[in-house]
């Protein structure tokens, strides 16, 4: 073990037995073998290369949004990826996957660059954000994707943005694997004051309904309309231009807000948020989430898919 903790110094930060916990949105995770967080993209794929080559467990966790880790922990190595850097030039934004989504919105913002005001709010890093195809709005990351450097089977790629297989909340990477290093973002050249409009009333319709506690943002997938099995002119008329049924939705109107396990609780707020109220575990949430999917199966017919990633130990 010791040979090993010190081996990894050379790519980053070293923690044995860091609980997850200190390192998730959810406040949720038991303890990690070793915890290596990097904060370069070359030492990035320097360490994927020595811990294939060793044959070593690992796994990324990007910025610790979007995940439930296990309450047992987990073996092997933990990455957190915090490469920071970016840049921006003409149209473009070139960022490192560690940098966080809220600094590229404020710089794009800065620069006159649109594209993603949608953005504004969501917390996490710019590389969990293009594996997930985050979005928002209508609007998601995969759009405004040129290309990506990507690490996979120990060679680091470059892939244009159709090879990357955008869909809603999905992607290549998600699907088949890679870890991504680096992204160049195509925006659009707008007024100032114009971008921050938009942001401006993103901001306020979002702040009226995000929790505060800690969570790991929506949890569910939102549903297609080609997949509401009811009578469409039950629905709001803005679902109908969206083409989609929120998650959120049908959850509070299956009367789950307020609905617990220990202290993980579905939101009053927003219907797609579990929050964590102190002390809940990856146990109560999943047992939270099966009570969501099935009363929401029941009303319905319809099941519900986290989006967000759930860890098994």
């Amino acid at each position: 073990m010791n040979e090993l903790y010190q081996e990894l110094k050379k790519y980053g930060r070293v923690k044995a037995n860091e609980p997850l916990a200190k390192h998730t949105t959810f406040k949720i995770g038991g303890p990690a073998e070793f915890l290596v967080i990097v904060e370069e993209v070359g030492k990035l794929a320097d360490l994927l290369n020595f811990l294939n080559g060793e044959g070593t467990a690992w796994r990324i966790i990007g910025g610790g949004s979007n995940v439930l880790a296990p309450d047992e922990g987990m073996p092997g190595v933990t990455i957190k990826v915090s490469s920071f850097k970016f840049q921006v030039s003409g149209d473009e934004i070139i960022s490192d996957s560690g940098a966080q989504l809220s600094a590229i919105v404020n710089a794009a913002t800065a620069e006159g660059l649109s594209g993603l005001e949608w953005a504004v709010g969501i917390p996490g890093t710019v590389g969990g954000a293009i594996r997930g195809n985050a979005g928002a709005l209508g609007f998601s990351i995969g759009q405004s994707v040129e290309k990506v450097l990507v690490w996979q089977n120990n060679e680091t790629i470059e892939m244009p943005a159709n090879d990357c297989e955008f869909s809603y909340r999905e992607s290549v990477f998600k699907k088949q694997g890679g870890v991504i290093l680096k992204v160049w973002l195509k925006l659009i050249k707008k007024e100032p004051k114009e971008i921050i409009r938009l942001i401006q009333e993103n901001t306020l319709g979002r702040s009226r309904r995000l929790p505060t506690e800690p969570s790991a943002g929506s949890f569910f997938k939102n549903i297609s309309l080609n997949d509401w099995k009811g009578d469409r002119a039950e629905l709001p008329p803005d679902f109908i231009t969206r083409k989609f049924v929120p998650a959120g939705w049908l959850i509070e109107q299956s009367g789950l807000k307020g609905e617990r396990v220990n202290d993980a609780v579905v939101s009053e707020q927003h219907g797609n948020f579990i929050v964590n109220l102190g002390h809940a575990s990856q146990a109560d949430v999943l047992a939270l989430v099966e009570k969501i999917k099935e009363k929401v199966y029941n009303k319905y017919g319809i099941w519900l898919e986290p989006e967000v990633e759930i860890i098994k130990s």
